[in-house]
């Protein structure tokens, strides 16, 4: 009877111990899962980043390349440019600004003639590029002008910008006088279809001369964008350490059943 008595109380203890193990790892779990989760909670307050490089497809060096501006832009603040080439830029920073508001300064004297998108670098194929190039044609009534462009995005009426080119000049209605961006979204852009309005800025006035955006051109709009850091493909081993964990609970209380039954009997 006193030996009964012993198996009985050593099962129990095998028990006991067995269902702590398997709370303590559950816990543990939970605490993983929660540090994995808080990384994507703090997405929504991320600064925007931005890498770009512009440059005027038509102009050209003497040694037959394009010279190619390349910057990193935060919330669409213009940095300074390092390169004894070019001069830093001083145009002022843009806040946001709505639809309502960039239409009612458009200058008839300038105007966007066309503008072109194309995507690029969707990692995880989900449908949502982190990578874009942007073209467009500035036109005016003058012979020469200096301007800078503004890009902004938006999901609603108000545009946030992200991108300032450089100060440059236009000549009329030439087509040779284009611009084009390459824009790497680095952080700040949630997966979503965006809409990029682009605002003309006289260089000698600091004041808005023309505008355009998804509502006159169709390439503007419903623009599936996210950035870098949205762009996710499960690493291999994450999934082996989680269904390892959730296994490994299963095989100690399978194994504690199994002594718990053979000291019983």
């Amino acid at each position: 009877m006193k030996t009964s008595n012993n198996k009985l109380h050593s099962a129990n203890f095998i028990a006991t111990s067995t269902l702590a193990t398997i709370v303590a790892l559950g816990l543990f779990s939970t605490s993983t899962f929660a540090q994995d989760e808080l990384p994507q909670n703090n997405k929504a307050i991320e600064e925007r980043v931005v890498k770009g490089t512009e440059y005027q497809p038509n102009v050209v060096k003497e040694d037959g390349s394009h010279f190619k501006v390349k910057k990193q832009l935060k919330d669409g603040k213009p940095l300074e440019e390092k390169s004894k080439q070019v001069a830093p830029l001083k145009t002022s920073e843009k806040g946001p600004l709505s639809r309502e508001s960039a239409r009612y300064h458009d200058d008839p004297d300038f105007w966007i003639y066309d503008s072109y998108v194309s995507l690029s670098s969707d990692l995880d194929y989900d449908g949502y590029y982190s990578s874009f190039k942007l073209e467009f044609d500035v036109d005016t009534i003058y012979q020469t002008a200096p301007i800078y462009a503004v890009i902004y995005t938006s999901t609603t009426d108000v545009f946030t910008p992200f991108y300032t080119t450089n100060i440059y000049n236009i000549h009329g209605d030439n087509t040779n006088d284009s611009i084009i961006v390459e824009n790497d979204l680095v952080t700040g852009f949630p997966s979503n279809d965006y809409e990029i309005m682009i605002v003309i800025y006289d260089a000698d006035t600091d004041e808005i001369v023309a505008v355009a955006d998804g509502t006159d051109d169709a390439d503007l709009a419903y623009l599936s964008l996210e950035s870098e850091n949205y762009e996710y493909i499960e690493p291999a081993e994450v999934v082996v350490v989680e269904h390892g964990g959730a296994l490994g609970g299963l095989l100690i209380l399978g194994l504690g059943f199994v002594m718990f039954r053979r000291f019983d009997s």
